[in-house]
């Protein structure tokens, strides 16, 4: 008994260690299909957005157009299948009953749902992307802008005047947002997950948005104009990427606490 509590509350990396490679053993072959058929697929769809373009007119912005939306396309679904054990109720006594802690099974999936996606995805991108270009200007010479670069993409970005360091922060946040999201939607509910997150969510952003919107009518915010010309602590444009950032940073800290404290909740 005394065992047990301590594996409960202790954490131990050896045993995250062991979780981690328990579970490649076991979903190996499915790792490699998926791989196998997102390699195909993206081939494809880099190859027919290029001959939508006739070629000649792809750019490296469009590569990081392709690379963005199937980041948080397929980014929001993996995330969603957080803590598959959940989904049955055969299948979490089992998950519930492994020798690790809570803390070493959150932060497994933690690590495996979003860390390794945000690290791993955009390098499986990179080295399809310039394979398939390479192959299609083989056989398509047309095609000039054939090798994408992360690098010239960020640059770009970079040189905007108003992407100072709260910028970044607040896209930074706001991306992790996305996944997060997911995230604790998939611990919180048992079935069907990404779609109870995604109704929860517009809820909750349609309940806000109706709240404002009576405040301005009822107390005519729009007809004050406060000293300094700022609402409430907000002064300007900057002070407001510094609240959004601080905002959304805030968030994800709380979604992520409510993930921990279910998982928990089901571990009691």
């Amino acid at each position: 008994m005394v065992n047990t509590m301590e594996t409960n509350n202790s954490f131990s990396f050896q045993r995250l260690m062991l979780l981690g490679k328990q579970s490649f053993v076991i979903n190996k072959k499915l790792i490699g299909i998926s791989l196998g058929g997102f390699s195909g697929i993206l081939f494809l769809i880099l190859w027919g957005n290029q001959s939508g373009k006739n070629f000649s007119n792809w750019q490296n912005g469009d590569y990081l157009g392709t690379f963005a939306s199937l980041f948080f396309v397929l980014g929001i679904i993996y995330a969603s299948l957080s803590f598959p054990a959940f989904r049955s109720k055969e299948k979490s006594m089992a998950y519930l009953m492994l020798p690790a802690s809570a803390s070493e099974k959150f932060l497994f999936e933690f690590v495996n749902r979003i860390i390794l996606f945000i690290f791993l995805m955009p390098l499986l991108f990179w080295v399809i992307a310039n394979l398939e270009g390479s192959v299609v200007h083989y056989f398509v010479p047309e095609l000039k802008n054939y090798t994408f670069s992360f690098g010239q993409a960020f640059s770009e970005i970079s040189k905007q005047p108003e992407f100072n360091t709260w910028a970044k922060l607040a896209i930074l946040q706001g991306c992790l947002f996305v996944f997060i999201s997911s995230f604790t939607g998939a611990s919180y509910f048992s079935k069907s997950p990404l779609l109870k997150t995604m109704f929860t969510l517009s809820f909750i952003v349609a309940a806000y948005t109706m709240l404002t919107l009576l405040l301005f009518k009822g107390l005519n915010i729009r007809e004050f104009r406060p000293v300094n010309d700022r609402v409430l602590f907000i002064y300007g444009k900057n002070c407001a990427i510094v609240a959004l950032a601080i905002g959304i940073t805030v968030i994800n800290l709380c979604f992520l606490a409510i993930a921990w404290f279910r998982l928990k909740e089901k571990e009691a």
